[in-house]
């Protein structure tokens, strides 16, 4: 098969992309062999976990200074709140929505209206006025 003339930048990434990651999981296998690299590890991951006991437990303090409520606080009062609804829906008769009411139909037409009859008769004859008034 016959070299293109343009090579192809998406074929290149996948490339690369999977050189890197071979690279990197013979050098992840290579040192989880190593005590030295897992001990490391297991150190980094306990400095992690009390840094993140610390910062929570600082966010609590100050928010507790502050006089505002934790997430936990919000959640519980959110699920509370919830089942006190809950209660209340059930404690209350159900309304059903009544249809509205027939209106009336209309009957009166307003002094000066063409009868049904005559719907034309009406339009001229307000023309007919409003040139009158004019001249």
């Amino acid at each position: 098969m016959a070299s293109p003339a343009f090579p192809d930048p998406f074929q290149m990434w996948r490339d690369a992309l999977s050189k890197f990651e071979n690279d990197a999981n013979t050098l992840a296998t290579g040192s989880m062999q190593s005590q030295d690299v897992l001990q490391s590890l297991h150190q980094f991951s306990s400095v992690w976990l009390g840094m993140q006991q610390l910062f929570e437990k600082a966010v609590t303090d100050y928010l507790r200074h502050a006089n505002l409520p934790s997430r936990k606080e919000v959640a519980k009062l959110a699920v509370s709140l919830q089942r006190i609804e809950d209660k209340l829906d059930r404690l209350l008769p159900q309304e059903t929505a009544a249809p509205p009411a027939p209106r009336p139909a209309r009957t009166r037409r307003p002094p000066g209206a063409a009868s049904p009859a005559e719907p034309h008769a009406a339009a001229k004859q307000t023309r007919r006025g409003t040139h009158a008034d004019k001249g």
